[in-house]
Formats: structure tokens, C-alpha cells, sequence
């Protein structure tokens, strides 16, 4: 596993791999609200839909599966830094990028 920190403001989301969104909805100075939803990864629930929300404060955690962990590394400002523990197949990007990505991508068609 690898963890890949990516800075977010409020509603700026993160993508882990195709079909999970993770995104700060509220960010004050000791603690964070993070949205979470997608299809679990690994486990028993593998595949399900889910959506969550977590209100964390630095060095907190959740995951989603067995194999995706997202922690809270530090506030600073109005931005969330945050940690994922992701298998490297998985993918970690901020949600613009992708964005962006599949435009160029449809572009080339």
C-alpha cells in the first residue's frame, strides 16, 4: 500500500479509483467533516454502494473496505491535508484532474 496527500478545500473532492468521491464539506480549526461515497472496496461488501460521513480531527481515520483507509494528516488554513492508503492500482487523484483527463481523452475520439 502507498498513501498519496492531497490538499482539499471545502467541497473540492479527491477520486479513488473510478467510483469513489471523498470530499471536506466543512473544515474549522481542530476538525474536519469529510464526505464519503462510491462502491465499497474489498471485504464482504465489495461493491456495495455506500455514503458516510466523518468528522475527523488530525491523525483520524476511516476506511473504505478492507483495502482504502483515509486519514486526516493535518488542517492548515481552510484546507484538509488528506491521506490515502490505497493498493497502487488504485488510483488517487484529485476529482478536477480526472475531470480534465476524460475530456482530453474524449477530445481524442
Amino acid at each position: 500500500m502507498r498513501m498519496k496527500v492531497v490538499s482539499r478545500a471545502v467541497d473540492q473532492a479527491i477520486l479513488i479509483g473510478q467510483d469513489i468521491v471523498v470530499a471536506p464539506t466543512d473544515i474549522d480549526a481542530k476538525t474536519v467533516r469529510v464526505i464519503a461515497r462510491g462502491r465499497m472496496f474489498g471485504g464482504p461488501n465489495d461493491g456495495g454502494t455506500f455514503q458516510a460521513a466523518h468528522e475527523m480531527s488530525k491523525g483520524q481515520m476511516f476506511r473504505v473496505g478492507e483495502f482504502i483507509a483515509v486519514t486526516l494528516i493535518e488542517i492548515v488554513g481552510n484546507k484538509a491535508r488528506l491521506g490515502v492508503n490505497a493498493p497502487p492500482h488504485i488510483d488517487v487523484i484529485r476529482k478536477e484532474k480526472a475531470q480534465q483527463q476524460n475530456l482530453r481523452g474524449n477530445d481524442a475520439s
